[in-house]
């Protein structure tokens, strides 16, 4: 119960911090749509212990960083791809394995974000993931670094 109230407040004070507004109908508004939101949003199978917390938080902790080091890293690609021509781009194959759509949600907004590499499709038929790489002359270290992901953090972020 108190979990879902911090998930309201929290919720309302980002409406309202959007709004910039402290007005009482705003106020009401944002109350009314947060907890929309959280009965919405609650899980029905099993909760999510202390230790199953601890181990979620970290795992956000690392995909925040390594998320943070592949912007980096692939901001440095795409530059010296642009400035020398180094690298060959192409499409890369990635096995889908057992991830959830869940899983696969995450996996492309993850991917996404590194501006040297993008998903492309989720070939349900090959279940393959195809991403595009600025350098995509070894495919199998590029697919190494996506299972090396889901096994570091992606796994223990969503069921």
């Amino acid at each position: 119960m108190i979990g879902a109230l911090v998930r309201v407040a929290g919720l309302a004070a980002i409406y309202l911090l959007v709004l910039t507004s402290l007005e009482p109908g705003d106020i009401a508004v944002g109350v009314v749509l947060a907890v929309a939101l959280v009965v919405a949003g609650r899980t029905r199978g099993p909760h999510r212990t202390v230790a199953g917390w601890g181990t979620w938080s970290l795992a956000v902790a690392r995909m925040i960083l390594v998320t943070g080091w592949e912007i980096a890293v692939g901001t440095v690609r795409v530059a010296r791809f642009c400035l020398s021509g180094a690298g060959s781009p192409g499409f890369v194959e990635i096995p889908r394995g057992d991830r959830s759509r869940h899983e696969v949600a995450l996996w492309g907004v993850l991917t996404g974000e590194a501006p040297d590499e993008y998903p492309v499709i989720v070939d349900d038929e090959r279940h393959v993931l195809v991403v595009h790489n600025v350098d995509a002359r070894d495919p199998a270290a590029i697919r190494a670094r996506h299972e090396a992901a889901r096994t570091r953090y992606q796994r223990d972020l969503v069921r």
